[in-house]
């Protein structure tokens, strides 16, 4: 969470700050986007009675590669992962959910004004779901320095799709950084993972080139 605010409030600060040798152009929406986001999440997991459970805080990230088709809408490839380790005896316990989505998203707002930096967004796809345990190494045990390694690992597999609602600060005619909420749900159907959904919270940076 304290870097999801550091984050923000450097968009905000930069965004306020007028260029110093020419007048500010506008932001252009246009070509192609890159931008990553990384922030807190809360995911809840139904699978085999051992793994269903409650709320869980983890950290979420997310990647995307979108074209804009034209200022208000854009098409996109979105990487979304939450994960959550914690220790039970003397292991840890590790699971993962990722979603590999085809997205749209759209900006309603005019141009020119404040609303033009929200945008909603949506998609589906390819869900991948991991869960692992992982013992302590004795000291020096581990050439790279690991304390622990994995010792049981199932991976299983499905589909899913996000819903999300987000706002983007300008901070150069190319460059943007915001906030952004998604709800995302996958289904598995496996022995482990039967769905899972998790809500992160994210600070993004943007790019158009």
């Amino acid at each position: 969470m304290r870097v999801l605010l550091t984050l923000l409030i450097m968009a905000l600060g930069l965004s306020a700050v007028p260029a110093a040798s020419a007048p500010r152009k506008p932001y252009v929406r246009e070509g192609w986007v890159v931008g990553v986001a990384y922030g807190p999440a809360r995911a809840k997991i139904q699978g085999s009675d051992s793994l269903n459970t409650e709320w869980l805080e983890g950290p979420a990230q997310s990647i995307r590669l979108g074209r804009l088709l034209n200022p208000s809408l854009m098409v996109s490839y979105e990487h979304q992962a939450w994960l959550r380790e914690q220790g039970f005896q003397e292991l840890k316990i590790r699971a993962g959910v990722q979603l590999e989505a085809l997205g749209v998203t759209a900006y309603p707002g005019r141009p020119g004004t404040a609303w033009n930096g929200l945008y909603l967004t949506a998609g589906g796809g390819y869900a991948h779901c991991r869960l692992t345990f992982l013992e302590p190494l004795a000291p020096d045990e581990s050439p790279i320095g690991n304390t622990y390694e994995p010792i049981f690992t199932e991976d299983e597999f499905g589909w899913g799709w996000y819903g999300g609602l987000g706002y983007e600060f300008r901070i150069s005619r190319s460059f943007a950084a915001g906030v952004l909420i998604t709800y995302n749900r996958v289904e598995i159907g496996g022995s482990i993972y039967d769905n899972a959904q998790f809500v992160p919270l994210v600070a993004s940076l943007n790019w158009n080139f």
